[in-house]
């Protein structure tokens, strides 16, 4: 049972980049899902952001995440420049190019979302919800 739900899990995850990753190339947004993932995390919050604060919210490991940054920077998604209050440490923005981005990934997310959880009734979908929480959260404490 265990192998099989962490299986399910991964199968999941990569059926669900896969159909975001069309969309994306359906509208004509050239990111990964991934990227826009962290489009939307540096967007959310409300403070200047270095990679190690975006491996929080990224499930990726430093060197991954370097290379996709760098590829961000490379496509003009991103900006590293030296943060104000520590010179040494890179704060990472986005440019006018992602922020052009922002509310069609979030709607192309919403739209999955609700795709996603057709023929679910709505106590399903927050049982659904509750139990992957508490999963996550076994997965933190790991």
């Amino acid at each position: 049972m265990q192998s099989e739900f962490s299986k399910v899990l991964k199968d999941i995850n990569l059926a669900l980049f896969k159909v975001i990753k069309k969309h994306n190339k359906e509208l004509g947004i050239c990111i990964t899902p991934i990227q826009g993932t962290i489009i939307l995390g540096i967007a959310h919050h409300n403070k200047e952001l270095c990679q190690k604060d975006i491996e929080q919210f990224v499930s990726c490991n430093k060197s991954t995440l370097s290379t996709i940054l760098d590829t961000m920077e490379k496509n003009e998604l991103i900006k590293r420049n030296s943060s104000n209050s520590d010179t040494r440490r890179k704060v990472i923005t986005l440019t006018e190019k992602s922020k052009k981005l922002i509310d069609q990934i979030k709607k192309d997310r919403k739209e999955t979302d609700v795709r996603l959880m057709q023929g679910l009734s709505v106590e399903e979908q927050k049982l659904l919800l509750a139990s992957l929480n508490k999963i996550l959260q076994n997965l933190e404490r790991m």
